[in-house]
């Protein structure tokens, strides 16, 4: 198929999930049905109950407060996201038909520029595949564990940290009916994290094709500017040829440009969620670990698992994209500038001063998005359980 195509159904994909949770994200506009109600409700049900019992349990032993709250790492995560789509709607929707337009057009540009962009989708692709599969499995052990235990060993522990008030887990309908309820802020939120994580790492991916595409138009302006440089020897007196030197500068500068504003904009958009996805993760790790420490709970392990994992996938991709950055400059810088004008210096000049400076992703204007910051993040998560534990206390 045509990197369009790719794309396109790599979007409907993203939107179909979207649409089970009642988020169209290619709706003009936004409308709220009765699924839309439901995901809303997931997060402030488990708030609600989930403070209460929290605090009910604080009062008995500060190690059970602590256990009710492994899960509070993905509430803000889970809420940061859901705000996200529902505030940015607008200019998430024309991110995804621009990506899709940039396809579309450089399809017809050649061969180099297909295998290029057919190379970002399929980083993408192996990216959902490694999210889906992630997600699938520690959601339904999540799931599936209560039941497990229950049916062979007749124990009856719950998938969230909390109980209702008024249903007792230790009769069969107050147990049933916990266990439902239960299942739909889980179920929500294994969908949402999913459609979260899919749509920022669509937008962070980009990033490295666009700087794929980069270095094939200054590959095309830098062999001008050779076949520039090897004329001189050949021609005549007095005789000079452009070589289309201009249009193709032109055509770089511009893509540039395109380039920087592309990486502000997903910034823009997507800061506040990639910000509380990490800090998120790092919190629920901390938590974890406390617990685990003290004793071994089950669904604090799989928690784990899945905030360590998050966190890891966002700050590689972010690790990636600073190698994206880094590629562009060294393409900038590799051109064969000599061979310019005195007044393509001035405009080669000012592109070279931009891609010196080109903006990161801060967390919160504190620390990069890279993975030197996940392991100081695991390094001071480690750290702070083993200070929680009983055993140091």
């Amino acid at each position: 198929m045509k990197p369009s195509q790719r794309m396109h159904g790599l979007v409907q994909h993203i939107n179909a999930v979207a649409q089970q949770l009642g988020l169209d994200m290619l709706t003009v506009k936004k409308e709220y049905i009765f699924r839309t109600w439901v995901t809303i409700s997931a997060p402030l049900t488990y708030a609600v109950f989930g403070v209460y019992w929290g605090f009910l349990e604080a009062r008995r032993h500060w190690l059970e407060g602590i256990k009710s709250s492994i899960m509070l790492g993905g509430l803000v995560s889970g809420s940061a996201k859901l705000l996200t789509i529902l505030l940015r709607h607008t200019p998430i929707r024309d991110l995804l038909h621009f990506i899709i337009k940039i396809c579309e057009d450089y399809e017809q540009r050649g061969v180099d520029f297909i295998h290029a962009l057919n190379f970002g989708i399929d980083r993408v692709y192996k990216i959902q595949r490694i999210i889906f599969v992630g997600y699938s499995i520690t959601f339904l052990i999540m799931l599936l564990m209560p039941l497990v235990l229950l049916f062979y060993k007749g124990i009856r522990i719950t998938v969230m940290p909390y109980e209702i008030p008024g249903l007792s887990i230790d009769s069969n309908i107050g147990y049933g009916l916990t266990y439902l309820q239960h299942t739909i802020p889980e179920v929500v939120g294994g969908i949402g994290f999913y459609l979260g994580d899919m749509l920022v790492l669509l937008a962070l991916n980009q990033i490295q094709t666009f700087a794929d595409i980069f270095q094939l138009k200054a590959t095309a302006l830098n062999d001008a500017l050779e076949r520039k440089e090897h004329s001189r020897y050949v021609c005549n007196v007095g005789e000079y040829k452009d070589f289309n030197i201009q249009a193709l500068l032109m055509d770089l500068i511009n893509w540039h440009q395109l380039f920087v504003d592309y990486c502000e904009l997903v910034e823009k958009i997507y800061d506040n969620l990639i910000a509380a996805q990490v800090f998120a993760a790092s919190v629920s790790i901390v938590i974890c670990l406390c617990v685990n420490l003290n004793e071994f709970d089950l669904i604090s392990a799989i928690f784990f698992l899945v905030s360590a994992y998050s966190m890891s996938v966002y700050c590689i991709v972010g690790t990636q994209i600073e190698f994206a950055y880094d590629q562009v400059y060294q393409t900038v810088s590799c051109l064969s500038w000599h061979e310019l004008s005195c007044e393509q210096r001035k405009l080669y000049m000012m592109m070279l001063q931009r891609a010196q400076n080109m903006k990161i992703i801060v967390l919160l204007g504190i620390t990069p998005l890279s993975l030197g910051t996940a392991l100081q993040a695991s390094e001071l998560d480690f750290c702070f359980g083993n200070l929680l534990a009983k055993d140091n206390i």
